[in-house]
C-alpha cells in the first residue's frame, strides 16, 4: 500500500511538471474548503504514513486566507507478562492511554498559485493515564494508577505546496507553552483478606518546546 501511494504521488508530480496549461489558476483552498492530512515518517526512502502525530486533523477555510483547524489524537498501549507457575502465577499488566486535542486558527498569506504560507495559534488540551497491575493467582494484587493532564497554547508557521489540484505537501514548525499537572498516584493492594489504599502527591509544571511538527505532510481537499 505504501509503494502504491508513493507511485500515485510521483505520477501527480510528473503530470504537474510536464503540464503546460498556462492558465495561472490557483490550486489553493477557497471559502468552504475542507482539508485533511497524514504525515510521512522515516524519509522518502523508507516512508511510512501515519495520521498526523497520531492525530486526525482537519481544516475548514472560512475565507481563502483564513482557516479553522482541529485535531484529535488517541493512543493506547497494553503490555502483559506472566511469570511463575501454577498455582502461583503472577500477571503484570502495564497500560498507558492518552487523548490529545488541538483547536486553532490559521492566517494564510498570498504566496503563489501553488504555495500557501501561513501562521497561527492552537489551544492544546491533553489527558494521560498510566496503570500498573500485579495480580497473583492466589487472589492477591497490587495496583497503581496515575493520571495527568496538560493545557497550553501553541504558535506555529508553515507552508503547503500543491503538487496537483487538491493534493499538497507541507511542513510546519512552532513554539508551544504547556502547563502539566500530575494527579495523586493511587495505590491499592490486597493480601489475604486485607485490602489497603494509599496515595502519593502529584505535581505541577510547565515547559516551552520547539520543533518541526510532523515533518513532511501529505494532504488533500474534499
Amino acid at each position: 500500500m505504501k509503494k502504491v501511494f508513493l507511485i500515485v504521488v510521483g505520477i501527480f508530480a510528473f503530470q504537474v511538471a510536464s503540464a503546460q496549461d498556462g492558465t495561472g489558476n490557483s490550486y489553493k483552498p477557497t471559502e468552504g474548503t475542507v482539508t485533511t492530512e497524514v504525515s510521512l515518517v522515516g524519509g522518502l526512502n523508507n516512508a511510512n504514513f501515519n495520521l498526523n502525530g497520531g492525530a486526525l486533523k482537519f481544516r475548514y477555510f472560512l475565507k481563502e486566507d483564513l482557516a479553522l483547524r482541529a485535531s484529535l489524537g488517541i493512543a493506547s498501549q497494553k503490555d502483559e507478562v506472566v511469570t511463575g507457575i501454577n498455582p502461583n502465577e503472577i500477571t503484570t499488566t502495564d497500560k498507558t492511554s492518552s487523548t490529545n486535542f488541538k483547536a486553532g486558527i490559521e492566517k494564510h498569506f498570498a504566496g503563489t498559485n501553488r504555495l500557501s504560507t501561513y501562521a497561527g495559534a492552537d489551544l492544546i488540551i491533553g489527558m494521560n493515564k498510566e496503570t500498573n497491575e500485579v495480580s497473583i493467582q492466589t487472589g492477591d494484587y497490587n495496583n497503581l494508577e496515575q493520571k495527568s493532564s496538560g493545557f497550553g497554547i501553541g504558535l506555529f508557521t508553515g507552508a503547503d505546496y500543491y503538487i496537483a489540484p487538491k493534493v499538497f505537501l507541507g511542513v510546519e514548525a512552532g513554539l508551544s507553552f504547556l502547563s502539566n499537572k500530575v494527579k495523586d498516584a493511587e495505590y491499592t493492594s490486597r493480601t489475604g483478606i486485607v485490602t489497603t489504599s494509599t496515595s502519593t502527591p502529584g505535581s505541577k509544571g510547565s515547559e516551552i518546546t520547539t520543533g518541526v511538527f510532523g515533518g513532511i505532510r501529505i494532504g488533500f481537499q474534499f
